[in-house]
């Protein structure tokens, strides 16, 4: 009887009789399900590098660090985490019998400042070149960033700028010896002193938010007088550069490296008057992304500053990749002598003045010359990756290009050749951190295994850390990589989070997720990298199929920017089809959630194709619609996704093409889920004209101003709203807590609506 207090005797006898050992069964039947709760307070390893790697190894090899986060509903804060491991440590532990217990951590940071995140700016953090410690952007209470060193020695925080500044990006060679750019808070205060005294507030070419909600922190932020200038400190001395007595106020965040002596900075500025030759000597890779224009301001290219002198030094005499539609991410990097400057994405000009491409480049200052180590390719040629990172050697014989999908998996190693070109050296899988003899860490997940720290060298491989053990506690199902083809033919990729205990042959309700399919090398339980109103495995512990959809962005842009729209909504209504013939889906109840952009190929579902959507949820995103482009009076502005400003004949075409032109013919309920009031601006317009339409549709503002959600609590409320939205559409589920009583209620009248427009509607159609 024991047994059966755990389990019910009938549940029991089912599972013998299935074969299932009962302890097996009892186990099974005790672990808890994937809730919102249990995602937020996950530490994930995701990384923020474009390097895709969570771990680093000193310069010296003899220490390494490792970043992670988590979110803490007990304060409701996000933290972050620095945990720094000694390698001899892991090197003998990995020594030692099986039995041994992990090395912990030399030190831990860890940072819970604010509500909200990140704490330690991802992207930020880099070893110092003598391996005493880490340098990164923290956080403040108040929500600025200030440069700090994480010290090993002394197992302390020192702060390198004053919390008066707020730091934007930095490089670093020691204690004494970085550079920064910063805005100065006080100067910003001043400013809107100035603002608050005058009777009168200027409402010409703002933006209609800056007069609606001027203390709003998310427009305040976007339209503020904040200009981040560029300071140094050498030999201890800190110092503003300037170049013929201005400041520097428009420095690359990104392109952003300090030479070996402190005394030169490699980085990116505006062109001061781009020739017209440029416009055909750098050309995109197709014609929709625009050729680059002559004229000022209109481009950027790398330079060398001379931060004592202020002078600049032109690098290849020619743009920056990006401004001709040409991407390969990375950092800027010097050789130890300090001659050579590897640059991630640049044209180089040539001798004879022909038209270039973009491309990984190495500047040798010493001989004047730029050579390209690796020609960008365009999407549609073979041999197309995309690069994430790129690296030097310190003595600049050798280029490592990172690549893969959506993270870094794969690297080219190039080496110089006696000429000074590069070939190709080897090609090497894998994005491990590499230590000295052959010690190997890297934080090890896949779509459906949690992250580990793991430890490898030569035929050994070990766990070091289990940040998650409570999930042994948690039934997370399966997930698997699923292809269909779209109406063009062009294959589509992603993830498909199958019901928790699955049952083959069974059909399911489905959920599509938008916003691309992040990677299969990644633990992500809500399906993407912007966890929320995305909830994968929580709908797949309510029961339903949940597809993380790769809505081809670059290519649906690529072809036709008018095309992109119906593009993307081409794609989610093919992988419903080819759902359903799987016999996977229920067609009569698929559902669709979109974010950020991909809000605006929701609603192109919505209104361009016939799919019978059951019900829909679109988060803090653009729909291209007529409030959108009229709240925001940039001169001649015009969205390429139209093609034409809503005047005179173009107005026609934005009865054509945009979605809130056509609400009428959505038939699908529909959640608006704005992220804060300046959210409310951008998500309003669909919201209105469907409820002026008497259609089902319901507006929630969440209590944040954040894109991105990192406070935990209100990463809950998003992820828990869109589990709810869709159970009660497609599975008549309505959560007894009493706390939403008043939702459902309003809900159940949405139904009531939804009902009565079908009926109307089928009594409308035509009969045979």
């Amino acid at each position: 009887m024991s047994q059966c207090r755990i389990l019910s005797c009938s549940a029991l006898v089912l599972a013998m009789l299935a074969g299932i050992p009962p302890v097996t069964a009892i186990a099974q039947a005790s672990r808890k399900p994937f809730t919102a709760q249990v995602e937020t307070e996950l530490w994930s390893f995701n990384p923020e590098r474009f390097d895709g790697s969570s771990v680093h190894f000193s310069p010296d090899k003899k220490y390494f660090v490792v970043y992670c986060e988590r979110g803490r509903l007990d304060i409701n804060r996000p933290e972050d985490s620095l945990r720094f491991y000694r390698a001899a440590d892991v090197e003998n532990f990995l020594n030692q019998q099986k039995q041994a217990l992990p090395p912990a951590p030399v030190w831990v940071v860890n940072l819970s400042n604010g509500k909200v995140g990140p704490n330690i700016e991802g992207s930020s953090y880099r070893w110092l070149p003598d391996s005493s410690g880490v340098a990164f952007l923290e956080r403040t209470a108040e929500g600025n960033q200030r440069l700090v060193i994480a010290d090993l020695k002394s197992k302390r925080l020192a702060p390198l700028t004053s919390e008066n500044e707020t730091v934007k990006s930095f490089d670093i060679r020691d204690r004494s010896r970085y550079v920064y750019t910063a805005a100065s808070l006080e100067t910003e205060r001043m400013l809107a002193q100035d603002d608050e005294r005058s009777p009168l507030i200027v409402g010409t070419g703002k933006w209609a938010a800056k007069l609606l909600l001027p203390e709003n922190e998310v427009v305040k932020r976007l339209l503020s007088h904040r200009k981040y200038h560029l300071w140094a400190v050498i030999g201890g001395q800190r110092f503003e550069a300037k170049h013929d007595g201005a400041p520097f106020d428009d420095v690359g965040d990104l392109d952003f490296a300090l030479s070996p002596d402190g005394l030169s900075l490699a980085t990116t500025l505006p062109v001061p008057e781009v020739p017209k030759s440029w416009e055909t000597l750098y050309p995109p890779p197709s014609e929709h992304f625009g050729r680059i224009q002559a004229g000022r301001g209109t481009a950027r290219q790398y330079v060398r500053i001379g931060l004592k002198t202020g002078a600049v030094q032109p690098l290849t005499g020619a743009p920056i990749g990006m401004n001709g539609g040409w991407y390969a991410y990375g950092e800027t990097a010097w050789t130890s002598d300090g001659k050579t400057i590897l640059l991630p994405d640049t044209y180089i000009k040539r001798e004879d003045e022909a038209p270039s491409r973009a491309c990984v480049a190495v500047v040798d200052l010493s001989a004047g010359t730029a050579n390209c180590v690796e020609i960008l390719k365009n999407r549609s040629e073979d041999g197309f990756h995309r690069i994430w990172a790129v690296d030097i050697t310190p003595d600049g014989q050798r280029v490592a290009v990172r690549y893969g999908d959506l993270m870094p998996t794969e690297r080219t190693q190039y080496r110089r050749s006696p000429n000074g070109s590069w070939q190709v050296e080897r090609h090497i899988e894998g994005n491990r951190a590499i230590g000295n003899n052959g010690l190997e860490v890297t934080g090890k997940q896949s779509m459906n295994d949690p992250p580990l720290l793991v430890a490898s060298k030569g035929e050994i491989s070990r766990v070091i850390w289990d940040p998650n053990p409570q999930l042994n506690n948690v039934e997370l199902g399966e997930a698997i990589v699923y292809t269909w083809k779209d109406h063009d033919g062009r294959e589509v990729k992603g993830g498909l989070y199958k019901p928790v205990h699955y049952k083959q042959g069974q059909r399911y309700p489905l959920v599509i997720q938008t916003h691309g399919f992040v990677a299969t090398d990644l633990f992500m339980p809500s399906g993407t990298g912007f966890p929320n109103e995305f909830a994968a495995r929580q709908l797949a512990a309510a029961g339903f199929l949940v597809l993380q959809a790769d809505d081809l962005e670059n290519e649906c842009m690529a072809s036709d920017s008018t095309r992109e729209g119906p593009c993307a909504a081409s794609t989610y209504e093919a992988a419903a089809k080819h759902l359903v013939a799987d016999g996977l889906a229920d067609p009569d109840k698929i559902g669709l959630i979109g974010f950020s952009r991909s809000c605006f190929y929701v609603m192109e579902a919505l209104t361009r194709t016939s799919y019978p959507f059951k019900a829909a949820l679109i988060g803090d995103g653009i729909v291209y619609g007529y409030m959108e482009f009229m709240v925001d009076p940039s001169p001649g502005k015009v969205e390429p996704e139209i093609g034409v400003a809503p005047f005179g004949e173009g107005l026609q075409k934005w009865h054509e093409l945009s979605p809130t032109f056509n609400l009428d013919k959505v038939k699908t309920p529909l959640m608006v889920v704005a992220h804060g009031p300046a959210s409310v601006n951008d998500m309003w317009e669909p919201y209105a004209g469907l409820y002026s339409l008497k259609k089902p549709v319901d507006l929630v503002m969440l209590k944040t101003n954040e894109h991105v959600i990192t406070n935990p609590v209100e990463r809950v409320a998003s992820q828990t709203l869109s589990v709810e939205w869709f159970r009660f559409w497609m599975q008549d589920y309505e959560n007894p807590d009493p706390a939403k009583a008043e939702q459902y209620k309003r809900w159940r009248e949405l139904k009531k609506m939804q009902s009565e427009n079908e009926h109307a509607s089928s009594a409308k159609a035509p009969t045979n």
